[in-house]
């Protein structure tokens, strides 16, 4: 990945460049658009080599304080789709409209996922 990251960092230094002495404004733009492609597989490279995150925590909440957390949670992720489909329209590249469409699948899927935990604790804690 190291080797790849180095490349797509070269790549970026010539496209800035050559957008620097670009003559016509079309053309600046057209690279520009690269330069977005090209910067934003970077990011993902950086995204791709995050060690993985690990927590121990001792401190043990009680079930309704989970819930209300798992709550807040949802709303949460109900603003951040709000967001995402704002992104959405502003995107200028294809690959920037990939990745706002993938964080929004993303994002739903957490979303109907932390609601069915909700559920199943609330039901759980109902029967109990």
């Amino acid at each position: 990945m190291d080797r790849v990251r180095s490349e797509e960092l070269l790549h970026l230094v010539e496209l800035m460049k050559l957008k620097n002495v670009a003559k016509s404004e079309y053309l600046a733009e057209f690279i520009d658009g690269i330069i977005r492609e090209t910067y934003l597989r970077l990011k993902l490279l950086d995204v791709l080599s995050t060690p993985e995150i690990t927590l121990n925590v001792e401190e043990q909440k009680p079930l309704d304080e989970i819930i209300r957390t798992l709550e807040d949670m949802c709303k949460h992720y109900e603003a951040h789709l709000a967001e995402l489909r704002k992104l959405r329209v502003a995107a200028k590249t294809p690959l920037e409209l990939e990745l706002v469409a993938a964080m929004e699948k993303s994002l739903e899927r957490s979303h109907v996922a932390i609601r069915m935990l909700i559920n199943a604790l609330t039901e759980t804690t109902a029967r109990g």
